[in-house]
Protein backbone atom coordinates (compact mmCIF):
# COMPACT_ATOMS: atom_id res chain seq x y z
CA UNK A 1 0.00 0.00 0.00
CA UNK A 2 1.38 3.39 -1.01
CA UNK A 3 1.96 6.17 1.49
CA UNK A 4 -0.72 8.41 0.06
CA UNK A 5 -3.31 5.68 0.64
CA UNK A 6 -3.12 6.61 4.32
CA UNK A 7 -5.50 9.52 4.75
CA UNK A 8 -5.41 10.97 8.26
CA UNK A 9 -7.87 13.81 8.72
CA UNK A 10 -6.89 16.33 11.38
CA UNK A 11 -9.16 19.20 12.30
CA UNK A 12 -7.53 21.62 14.72
CA UNK A 13 -9.42 22.21 17.94
CA UNK A 14 -9.35 25.93 17.23
CA UNK A 15 -11.72 25.34 14.33
CA UNK A 16 -14.42 24.46 16.84
CA UNK A 17 -13.70 27.39 19.13
CA UNK A 18 -11.54 25.44 21.57
CA UNK A 19 -8.97 27.30 23.66
CA UNK A 20 -5.50 27.28 22.17
CA UNK A 21 -2.27 28.62 23.65
CA UNK A 22 -0.98 31.82 22.09
CA UNK A 23 2.49 32.22 20.69
CA UNK A 24 4.97 29.38 20.17
CA UNK A 25 4.87 25.92 21.64
CA UNK A 26 7.53 26.93 24.13
CA UNK A 27 5.25 29.49 25.79
CA UNK A 28 5.01 29.12 29.58
CA UNK A 29 2.10 27.12 31.00
CA UNK A 30 0.84 30.26 32.76
CA UNK A 31 0.25 31.99 29.42
CA UNK A 32 -1.77 29.02 28.22
CA UNK A 33 -3.97 29.18 31.30
CA UNK A 34 -4.52 32.91 30.92
CA UNK A 35 -5.42 32.46 27.28
CA UNK A 36 -8.06 29.90 28.18
CA UNK A 37 -9.48 32.13 30.88
CA UNK A 38 -9.66 35.13 28.54
CA UNK A 39 -11.28 33.04 25.80
CA UNK A 40 -14.05 32.06 28.19
CA UNK A 41 -14.94 35.72 28.90
CA UNK A 42 -17.36 37.03 26.26
CA UNK A 43 -17.99 40.46 27.76
CA UNK A 44 -17.54 42.50 30.93
CA UNK A 45 -19.80 44.98 32.67
CA UNK A 46 -18.13 47.31 35.16
CA UNK A 47 -15.28 44.81 35.31
CA UNK A 48 -17.54 41.83 35.97
CA UNK A 49 -17.06 39.13 33.30
CA UNK A 50 -19.84 37.42 31.34
CA UNK A 51 -18.60 33.95 30.42
CA UNK A 52 -19.65 31.17 28.10
CA UNK A 53 -21.00 29.32 31.11
CA UNK A 54 -23.24 32.29 31.92
CA UNK A 55 -24.88 32.37 28.49
CA UNK A 56 -25.36 28.60 28.52
CA UNK A 57 -28.09 29.19 31.08
CA UNK A 58 -29.70 32.00 29.05
CA UNK A 59 -29.82 30.63 25.49
CA UNK A 60 -29.13 26.88 25.78
CA UNK A 61 -31.39 25.82 22.90
CA UNK A 62 -29.91 28.32 20.44
CA UNK A 63 -26.35 27.36 21.35
CA UNK A 64 -27.15 23.66 21.07
CA UNK A 65 -28.65 24.17 17.61
CA UNK A 66 -25.73 26.26 16.39
CA UNK A 67 -23.22 23.68 17.60
CA UNK A 68 -25.12 20.90 15.85
CA UNK A 69 -25.21 22.88 12.62
CA UNK A 70 -21.52 23.76 12.90
CA UNK A 71 -20.60 20.12 13.42
CA UNK A 72 -22.78 19.06 10.48
CA UNK A 73 -21.07 21.62 8.23
CA UNK A 74 -17.59 20.54 9.34
CA UNK A 75 -18.47 16.86 8.94
CA UNK A 76 -19.90 17.41 5.45
CA UNK A 77 -16.77 19.29 4.41
CA UNK A 78 -14.45 16.67 5.85
CA UNK A 79 -16.41 13.85 4.19
CA UNK A 80 -16.24 15.59 0.82
CA UNK A 81 -12.47 16.07 1.06
CA UNK A 82 -11.93 12.47 2.16
CA UNK A 83 -13.98 11.19 -0.78
CA UNK A 84 -12.08 13.36 -3.24
CA UNK A 85 -8.70 12.20 -1.89
CA UNK A 86 -9.71 8.54 -1.91
CA UNK A 87 -10.92 8.69 -5.51
CA UNK A 88 -7.84 10.62 -6.63
CA UNK A 89 -5.52 8.10 -4.94
CA UNK A 90 -7.32 5.12 -6.46
CA UNK A 91 -7.37 6.73 -9.92
CA UNK A 92 -3.64 7.40 -9.68
CA UNK A 93 -2.99 3.80 -8.65
CA UNK A 94 -4.96 2.50 -11.63
CA UNK A 95 -3.40 5.03 -14.00
CA UNK A 96 -6.69 6.67 -15.00
CA UNK A 97 -8.47 9.96 -14.32
CA UNK A 98 -11.05 10.26 -11.54
CA UNK A 99 -13.76 10.63 -14.17
CA UNK A 100 -12.63 7.42 -15.90
CA UNK A 101 -12.44 5.63 -12.55
CA UNK A 102 -16.00 6.55 -11.63
CA UNK A 103 -17.27 5.60 -15.06
CA UNK A 104 -15.57 2.20 -14.85
CA UNK A 105 -16.16 1.29 -11.19
CA UNK A 106 -19.52 2.96 -10.61
CA UNK A 107 -21.33 4.16 -13.73
CA UNK A 108 -20.77 0.97 -15.71
CA UNK A 109 -22.45 -1.03 -12.94
CA UNK A 110 -25.58 1.13 -12.70
CA UNK A 111 -28.57 0.29 -14.86
CA UNK A 112 -32.17 1.47 -14.83
CA UNK A 113 -34.63 -0.64 -16.79
CA UNK A 114 -37.84 0.57 -18.44
CA UNK A 115 -39.81 -1.74 -16.16
CA UNK A 116 -38.33 -0.05 -13.08
CA UNK A 117 -39.25 3.38 -14.41
CA UNK A 118 -42.81 2.33 -15.20
CA UNK A 119 -43.21 0.69 -11.80
CA UNK A 120 -42.00 3.86 -10.08
CA UNK A 121 -44.51 5.92 -12.10
CA UNK A 122 -47.44 3.63 -11.34
CA UNK A 123 -46.71 3.62 -7.61
CA UNK A 124 -46.74 7.43 -7.53
CA UNK A 125 -49.11 8.23 -10.35
CA UNK A 126 -51.13 10.75 -8.33
CA UNK A 127 -48.06 12.95 -7.89
CA UNK A 128 -47.74 13.61 -11.62
CA UNK A 129 -51.00 15.60 -11.86
CA UNK A 130 -52.48 13.71 -14.78
CA UNK A 131 -49.31 13.54 -16.90
CA UNK A 132 -48.97 10.38 -18.95
CA UNK A 133 -46.05 8.01 -18.44
CA UNK A 134 -44.59 8.92 -21.82
CA UNK A 135 -44.38 12.58 -20.77
CA UNK A 136 -42.26 11.93 -17.68
CA UNK A 137 -40.47 8.69 -18.49
CA UNK A 138 -37.14 10.24 -19.48
CA UNK A 139 -37.07 12.50 -16.42
CA UNK A 140 -37.89 9.61 -14.11
CA UNK A 141 -35.21 7.45 -15.68
CA UNK A 142 -32.63 10.17 -15.08
CA UNK A 143 -33.80 10.59 -11.50
CA UNK A 144 -33.61 6.86 -10.77
CA UNK A 145 -30.20 6.67 -12.40
CA UNK A 146 -28.88 9.45 -10.16
CA UNK A 147 -30.26 7.66 -7.10
CA UNK A 148 -28.65 4.37 -8.07
CA UNK A 149 -25.39 6.08 -9.01
CA UNK A 150 -25.26 7.83 -5.63
CA UNK A 151 -25.86 4.54 -3.79
CA UNK A 152 -23.23 2.75 -5.88
CA UNK A 153 -20.75 5.58 -5.31
CA UNK A 154 -21.27 5.41 -1.56
CA UNK A 155 -20.74 1.64 -1.62
CA UNK A 156 -17.54 2.04 -3.64
CA UNK A 157 -16.23 4.76 -1.34
CA UNK A 158 -17.00 2.52 1.61
CA UNK A 159 -14.69 -0.12 0.15
CA UNK A 160 -11.94 2.46 -0.39
CA UNK A 161 -12.30 3.70 3.19
CA UNK A 162 -11.73 0.19 4.52
CA UNK A 163 -8.35 0.18 2.73
CA UNK A 164 -7.31 3.50 4.31
CA UNK A 165 -6.62 4.79 7.77
CA UNK A 166 -9.05 7.60 8.48
CA UNK A 167 -9.12 9.37 11.82
CA UNK A 168 -11.75 11.98 12.63
CA UNK A 169 -10.60 14.59 15.11
CA UNK A 170 -13.84 16.57 15.20
CA UNK A 171 -16.05 15.66 18.13
CA UNK A 172 -19.83 15.84 17.67
CA UNK A 173 -21.85 17.93 20.13
CA UNK A 174 -23.33 15.81 22.88
CA UNK A 175 -25.94 16.29 25.57
CA UNK A 176 -25.71 14.35 28.81
CA UNK A 177 -29.03 12.49 29.00
CA UNK A 178 -29.87 9.88 31.62
CA UNK A 179 -32.21 6.94 31.16
CA UNK A 180 -33.75 7.19 34.63
CA UNK A 181 -36.14 4.47 35.75
CA UNK A 182 -37.72 4.13 32.32
CA UNK A 183 -38.17 0.90 30.34
CA UNK A 184 -35.30 -0.31 28.19
CA UNK A 185 -34.18 -3.11 25.92
CA UNK A 186 -30.66 -4.48 25.50
CA UNK A 187 -27.60 -4.70 27.77
CA UNK A 188 -27.23 -1.78 30.17
CA UNK A 189 -23.52 -1.48 29.33
CA UNK A 190 -23.96 -1.69 25.55
CA UNK A 191 -21.61 0.63 23.61
CA UNK A 192 -24.57 2.39 22.00
CA UNK A 193 -27.15 4.01 24.27
CA UNK A 194 -30.30 5.26 22.54
CA UNK A 195 -32.83 7.24 24.56
CA UNK A 196 -36.07 8.14 22.81
CA UNK A 197 -38.53 10.79 23.97
CA UNK A 198 -41.87 9.86 22.44
CA UNK A 199 -45.63 10.47 22.46
CA UNK A 200 -48.17 7.67 21.91
CA UNK A 201 -50.53 10.02 20.08
CA UNK A 202 -47.86 11.41 17.74
CA UNK A 203 -48.20 9.92 14.22
CA UNK A 204 -44.52 10.49 13.48
CA UNK A 205 -43.60 8.46 16.57
CA UNK A 206 -45.82 5.69 15.25
CA UNK A 207 -44.06 5.70 11.89
CA UNK A 208 -40.70 5.44 13.64
CA UNK A 209 -41.51 2.05 15.23
CA UNK A 210 -40.37 0.13 12.17
CA UNK A 211 -37.06 1.99 12.09
CA UNK A 212 -36.37 1.38 15.79
CA UNK A 213 -37.16 -2.32 15.32
CA UNK A 214 -34.69 -2.41 12.43
CA UNK A 215 -31.99 -0.72 14.54
CA UNK A 216 -32.44 -3.23 17.37
CA UNK A 217 -32.39 -6.17 14.96
CA UNK A 218 -29.36 -4.89 13.03
CA UNK A 219 -27.18 -4.07 16.04
CA UNK A 220 -28.42 -6.57 18.63
CA UNK A 221 -26.52 -6.46 21.92
CA UNK A 222 -24.51 -3.45 20.83
CA UNK A 223 -27.53 -1.25 21.58
CA UNK A 224 -29.36 -0.29 24.75
CA UNK A 225 -32.68 1.37 23.90
CA UNK A 226 -34.71 3.33 26.46
CA UNK A 227 -38.22 4.76 25.94
CA UNK A 228 -39.01 7.97 27.83
CA UNK A 229 -42.37 9.73 28.06
CA UNK A 230 -42.96 13.04 26.30
CA UNK A 231 -46.73 13.57 25.92
CA UNK A 232 -47.32 16.79 23.99
CA UNK A 233 -49.88 19.17 25.52
CA UNK A 234 -52.10 19.25 22.40
CA UNK A 235 -52.41 15.46 22.38
CA UNK A 236 -55.12 15.30 25.01
CA UNK A 237 -55.14 11.51 25.44
CA UNK A 238 -51.38 10.99 25.43
CA UNK A 239 -50.75 11.65 29.14
CA UNK A 240 -53.10 8.91 30.31
CA UNK A 241 -51.82 6.51 27.65
CA UNK A 242 -48.29 6.92 28.99
CA UNK A 243 -49.52 6.29 32.53
CA UNK A 244 -51.37 3.18 31.34
CA UNK A 245 -48.18 1.78 29.83
CA UNK A 246 -46.46 2.06 33.21
CA UNK A 247 -49.42 0.29 34.83
CA UNK A 248 -48.94 -2.53 32.32
CA UNK A 249 -45.26 -2.52 33.21
CA UNK A 250 -46.19 -3.46 36.79
CA UNK A 251 -47.51 -6.72 35.35
CA UNK A 252 -44.52 -7.35 33.12
CA UNK A 253 -46.17 -6.38 29.83
CA UNK A 254 -44.87 -2.89 29.14
CA UNK A 255 -43.56 -3.52 25.64
CA UNK A 256 -46.65 -5.46 24.55
CA UNK A 257 -48.82 -2.58 25.77
CA UNK A 258 -46.45 -0.05 24.17
CA UNK A 259 -46.85 -1.83 20.81
CA UNK A 260 -50.62 -1.86 21.16
CA UNK A 261 -50.80 1.87 21.88
CA UNK A 262 -48.80 2.69 18.76
CA UNK A 263 -50.99 0.39 16.66
CA UNK A 264 -54.12 2.10 17.99
CA UNK A 265 -53.02 5.75 18.09
CA UNK A 266 -56.47 7.05 17.16
CA UNK A 267 -58.20 5.12 19.92
CA UNK A 268 -56.70 6.11 23.26
CA UNK A 269 -59.71 6.94 25.43
CA UNK A 270 -59.85 5.57 28.98
CA UNK A 271 -62.14 2.79 27.82
CA UNK A 272 -59.72 1.93 25.02
CA UNK A 273 -56.82 1.77 27.49
CA UNK A 274 -58.78 -0.62 29.68
CA UNK A 275 -59.72 -2.72 26.65
CA UNK A 276 -56.08 -3.16 25.61
CA UNK A 277 -55.23 -4.33 29.12
CA UNK A 278 -57.97 -6.94 28.87
CA UNK A 279 -56.74 -8.07 25.44
CA UNK A 280 -53.25 -8.56 26.87
CA UNK A 281 -54.76 -10.60 29.73
CA UNK A 282 -53.57 -8.27 32.48
CA UNK A 283 -55.12 -8.40 35.92
CA UNK A 284 -57.94 -6.00 35.06
CA UNK A 285 -58.75 -4.92 38.58
CA UNK A 286 -55.12 -4.15 39.39
CA UNK A 287 -54.65 -2.31 36.09
CA UNK A 288 -57.74 -0.11 36.49
CA UNK A 289 -56.91 0.67 40.11
CA UNK A 290 -53.41 1.74 39.02
CA UNK A 291 -54.71 3.87 36.17
CA UNK A 292 -57.38 5.53 38.27
CA UNK A 293 -54.98 6.40 41.08
CA UNK A 294 -52.81 8.73 38.93
CA UNK A 295 -49.88 6.74 40.31
CA UNK A 296 -47.63 7.53 37.34
CA UNK A 297 -48.79 11.05 36.52
CA UNK A 298 -45.72 12.63 38.11
CA UNK A 299 -43.32 10.14 36.52
CA UNK A 300 -44.64 10.95 33.05
CA UNK A 301 -44.57 14.70 33.66
CA UNK A 302 -41.07 14.51 35.15
CA UNK A 303 -39.88 12.84 31.96
CA UNK A 304 -41.53 15.56 29.87
CA UNK A 305 -39.87 18.36 31.86
CA UNK A 306 -36.54 16.56 31.79
CA UNK A 307 -36.76 16.17 28.03
CA UNK A 308 -37.41 19.89 27.66
CA UNK A 309 -34.36 20.63 29.82
CA UNK A 310 -32.08 18.69 27.45
CA UNK A 311 -33.44 20.32 24.31
CA UNK A 312 -36.44 18.23 23.27
CA UNK A 313 -39.19 20.36 21.72
CA UNK A 314 -41.02 17.79 19.59
CA UNK A 315 -41.39 14.07 19.08
CA UNK A 316 -39.84 11.71 18.38
CA UNK A 317 -36.43 12.85 19.63
CA UNK A 318 -33.48 10.52 20.07
CA UNK A 319 -30.15 10.78 21.87
CA UNK A 320 -27.57 8.31 20.55
CA UNK A 321 -24.71 8.38 23.04
CA UNK A 322 -25.79 11.95 23.69
CA UNK A 323 -25.99 12.93 20.01
CA UNK A 324 -29.42 14.32 19.24
CA UNK A 325 -31.44 13.08 16.28
CA UNK A 326 -34.85 14.71 15.83
CA UNK A 327 -37.89 13.48 13.96
CA UNK A 328 -38.99 10.22 12.36
CA UNK A 329 -35.68 9.66 10.61
CA UNK A 330 -34.99 6.72 8.27
CA UNK A 331 -32.72 3.83 9.20
CA UNK A 332 -29.67 5.23 7.32
CA UNK A 333 -29.71 8.31 9.59
CA UNK A 334 -29.42 6.07 12.67
CA UNK A 335 -26.87 3.84 10.98
CA UNK A 336 -24.60 6.78 10.16
CA UNK A 337 -24.46 7.92 13.79
CA UNK A 338 -24.28 4.43 15.31
CA UNK A 339 -21.50 3.28 12.97
CA UNK A 340 -19.57 6.46 13.69
CA UNK A 341 -19.94 5.89 17.45
CA UNK A 342 -18.84 2.26 17.17
CA UNK A 343 -15.80 3.34 15.14
CA UNK A 344 -14.84 5.75 17.93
Amino acid sequence: MKLWRIVPVIIMAGLLGACQPQGTSSAPQQNQTDSCADADVLATIDGTPITEKDIEAVVPDQLRQVRMELYAAHKAGVDQLINEKLLAAEADEQGVTVEELQKKEIGAKVEVTDDEVEKYYNQRKARFQGKEFSEVASLLKGYLYQQKFSDARNDYLGKLKKKSKIQFMIEPPRVEVVAGDYPGKGPEKAPIQIIEFSDYQCPFCGRARETIAQVLKEYGNKVRYVFRDFPLSFHKEAQKAHEAAHCAREQGKYWQYNDQLFKQQRALTLEDLKKYAKELKLNQEQFEECLGSDKYTKMVQDSLRYGQSVGVSGTPAYFINGRMLSGARPFPAFKEVIDDELAR
